[in-house]
């Protein structure tokens, strides 16, 4: 294991835990889709609520912020509540959220309202992805199932942005956020074969465990500067292609081209051979992802703008497996990696609304720059870390 996470005293309990069973696999998926809708599809997120209120990019951004932050407080305190409520229950109320923020995104129209409105929603999708999280991290190959996870989004999210265009002139905008409010409620219709976790769980929190906060601290510091920079670069990737003059088209080529890579870089996370560690695929991933936001610099043509896309999102969820794999191994019940989930989604939410202020001269050149860096030292900061879980105690 590359990130030694030591917990005193859990070694018999893990052995324990309950394993995922297809049933629970599936509604685990559905639970996390629904929970992470607004982070699979940001750009086509903030193009429909930029149809309906007109707000401008750095009003934008903040949006995104107030949605992706309220879910990361409630994926943060999913954390504490593993042990502490049902999780069938937790995950109900999570979609009840959703249900209620989406109907009160498709009434309002100021920016306070909406704000309320996302926060209300982000709420519930923070419950459903730290539950969903925790789950998926039961299963008994941790990396695959979160790649069959970032696969099945990637899909979904790839055919709804190569829609974009039609799915805008086809209807009003306050009804994809109905339809996205029903989708939460189809998803409560699985929660029987969601595992009920609560029913086994010892609670560490009152005491029974310690953790090496020398390679969590390290390691989850390194998890958020890489959704910050990801987060900040495919937020704004619509609104780079509009400032380029690009066509609405070949916008929607590239990123739902983009989402299919992300099926791609998932899918390869999943089955890259274990000895092979994951040092040298994050290095991989890294310089894809610096290269593709420097290819976004300036005017963008319309080839330049698929290619970047495209390695971009390959990047981004070819990592992601690899990471969530790390913080599964080090707590079989899930609390680790439910734990990364809440700090890769404040890095997702805090990037948009750190490239707002950037946004002020009206180039997002500035964004693209400080985003490459950024993503650099993640890569560095992780291996560092990894390195360090390795030395004996």
């Amino acid at each position: 294991m590359e990130l030694n996470t030591a917990i005193a005293g859990m070694a018999a309990a893990e052995e324990g835990a309950e394993r995922l069973d297809r049933g629970g696999l599936i509604s685990a998926i559905l639970v996390g889709l629904i929970g992470a809708i607004v982070i699979f599809i940001t750009p086509g997120f903030l193009a429909v609520v930029a149809q309906k209120t007109g707000f401008d990019n750095d009003q934008l951004g903040y949006l995104a912020a107030w949605d992706i932050n309220a879910m990361g407080v409630t994926i943060g305190l999913s954390t504490f509540a593993l042990a502490r409520v049902r999780w069938r229950l937790a995950v109900g109320f999570g979609l009840a959220l959703i249900v209620l923020g989406n109907l009160l995104t498709a009434a309002v129209m100021s920016f306070p309202a909406m704000a309320a409105a996302r926060v209300v929603s982000g709420a519930g999708e923070g419950i459903a992805i730290g539950f969903a999280f925790a789950a998926l991290g039961r299963a008994k190959n941790p990396d695959r199932a979160f790649a069959t996870y970032l696969v099945a989004g990637a899909l979904l999210s790839s055919g709804f942005l190569y829609m974009l265009p039609s799915i805008m002139n086809a209807v009003r905008p306050s009804t994809f956020f109905i339809v996205v409010a029903g989708l939460a409620g189809l998803v409560m219709l699985s929660l029987r074969a969601f595992p009920d976790g609560s029913k086994d769980e010892p609670d560490i929190f009152a005491g029974g465990g310690k953790l090496d906060l020398r390679a969590a601290s390290g390691a989850l510091l390194g998890v958020f500067l890489l959704f910050f920079a990801m987060g900040a670069v495919w937020s704004y990737s619509e609104r780079i292609g509009q400032l380029s003059e690009l066509s609405d088209g070949a916008i929607a080529n590239g990123l739902s081209l983009g989402t299919m890579a992300g099926v791609v870089g998932a899918g390869l996370a999943g089955v890259l051979p274990r000895r092979w560690g994951r040092s040298w695929p994050l290095v991989f991933s890294g310089a894809i992802g610096t290269v593709s936001f420097l290819m976004f610099r300036d005017h963008v043509t319309p080839s330049a703008f698929v290619v970047a896309c495209t390695m971009m999102m390959f990047s981004w969820n070819f990592a992601q497996p690899l990471l969530s794999g790390i913080c599964s191994e080090a707590c079989q019940r899930g609390r680790v990696v439910c734990a990364m989930g809440s700090i890769q989604t404040f890095g997702t939410g805090l990037g948009p609304a750190a490239a707002a202020a950037t946004l002020v001269t009206g180039s997002f050149t500035v964004m693209i720059y400080a985003a490459s860096l950024i993503l650099a030292l993640s890569i560095v900061l992780t291996i560092a870390t990894m390195r360090w879980g390795q030395r004996p105690a």
